[in-house]
């Protein structure tokens, strides 16, 4: 398998929000609480990730292991922050909430210094759109990754929390 957090590169400029996002790589452990409804207590297990830089710094890929409803589940989220457009984007894939597709979100154009990476997509009959923001705390030590449903009319509901600390 090729490693990609080591591959040789074209030259790339990193900017401040890749050195950001590059700061969290490392393996991780922790809780991955998930609310398949709103309205009941989130079903809680153990978390394992690995975070790492990849293709020079230009991208942050984090991929996890866990369980939803008693079933093995795993997934892998890319990062991007794109330096024209200055805006982060996401693509996520996993065994329970992505289904068969890939999410693909996009973000705001420059978040605070200190505040989380956020992203947002839309999924959803046209005249049912419903929302999915991805919200990710770039803590190097526990980073924590937060997931909302936010229904057609605009209500947000948690969806997913992954509080990590450094294995």
């Amino acid at each position: 398998m090729i490693d990609l957090s080591t591959a040789p590169t074209s030259p790339f400029e990193p900017t401040p929000q890749h050195a950001r996002l590059a700061r969290l790589a490392g393996a991780f452990r922790g809780t991955s609480s998930t609310w398949l409804d709103p309205q009941k207590p989130a079903e809680q297990t153990p978390i394992e990730a690995a975070i790492e830089s990849v293709l020079g710094g230009r991208f942050l890929r984090i991929t996890y292991t866990s369980t939803v409803s008693g079933k093995p589940h795993a997934g892998e989220m890319l990062f991007a922050y794109e330096k024209e457009e200055r805006r982060h984007t996401m693509a996520w894939i996993d065994s329970f909430h992505s289904g068969g597709g890939i999410l693909l979100s996009v973000g705001e154009a420059s978040p605070p210094e200190d505040g989380p990476v956020s992203v947002l997509t839309h999924y959803g009959p046209p005249d049912q759109r419903w929302g999915w923001r991805t919200a990710l705390h770039l803590d190097a030590e526990r980073p924590l990754l937060e997931a909302f449903n936010i229904t057609p009319d605009g209500t947000s509901h948690p969806a997913l929390r992954i509080e990590l600390a450094r294995a």
